[in-house]
């Protein structure tokens, strides 16, 4: 029986990639069509289209092409049983990944629909370990490395600002995120803050001119009288930001401080 023989044409709509992509992928090596010497168009077969496949499939787990090349034709038993235990625990590390992003999401509603329904009101509730990392442009800054990782990972992250009466206004901003969060992206080097009963309010800030911590130490006073005690730091965390109708531009904060 004939073998079927494929075009470049053909390729490019099968597996949406473009010509170019073909000519790049034959130039490395990876891909050695048969030339029609009648009419010099390039015919691939069956062999050339598992390839491809191969190929796509090593780049979609984030193999380099001299990678995928190696896998492809430098490859032995103990490599490719190797290659599976790898594929293996890159779906493991995405499944975990994904999970938490799911957990993440699901709180980020709930946060959300907070917003929408208790704005400014003030309430006790218990939060989870934090991870917090300051911002900073020295890289010498003992935290220059785990800013850059957070701002890599920032669907796990948010922006965040933390007073501390002392200070006076010296606010630290950051990226914030929950520890375990921190834990999966192996970070270590921020600030842990364990969790505890808190209290907690949404606040609303409308503008675009830069957030004035003066917010939180709006905060700090109205739970102090509430509870007749004194409180040294707040915690602030944004929840979402967006123009509203009117094209007013809205932050969203979650403000807290620690009461135990």
């Amino acid at each position: 029986m004939k073998e079927h023989k494929y075009s470049t044409k053909d390729l490019c709509r099968i597996f949406d990639i473009t010509r170019e992509t073909l000519r790049h992928y034959e130039r490395l090596g990876l891909l050695n069509p048969h030339v029609n010497t009648e009419n010099g168009y390039r015919e691939y077969s069956y062999w050339d289209v598992s390839t491809l496949i191969d190929i796509l499939k090593y780049r979609s787990l984030g193999f380099s092409l001299s990678d995928a090349k190696e896998a492809l034709y430098e490859s032995d038993f103990p490599r490719i049983i190797e290659s599976l235990a790898e594929h293996a625990d890159y779906y493991t590390n995405k499944i975990i990944e994904y999970t938490l992003l799911r957990k993440k999401a699901l709180k980020d509603l709930t946060f959300t629909r907070l917003v929408q329904d208790h704005l400014f009101e003030i309430s006790e509730v218990k939060t989870e370990d934090l991870f917090f990392v300051p911002y900073t442009t020295d890289p010498k800054n003992p935290y220059f490395e785990s800013m850059r990782e957070a701002f890599n990972n920032s669907q796990f992250f948010t922006t965040s600002l933390i007073v501390d009466k002392d200070t006076q206004g010296d606010g630290n901003y950051g990226l914030i995120t929950e520890k375990k969060y921190a834990d999966f992206l192996n970070m270590d080097n921020g600030i842990t803050i364990p969790g505890a009963k808190v209290v907690a309010q949404m606040v609303d800030l409308v503008g675009r001119e830069r957030i004035n911590e003066s917010f939180l130490f709006e905060f700090m006073d109205r739970i102090t009288q509430m509870y007749s005690r004194p409180f040294d730091k707040v915690y602030s965390v944004l929840v979402s930001r967006f123009y509203d109708k009117e094209k007013r531009y809205h932050h969203y904060f979650s403000v807290f401080a620690k009461l135990e």
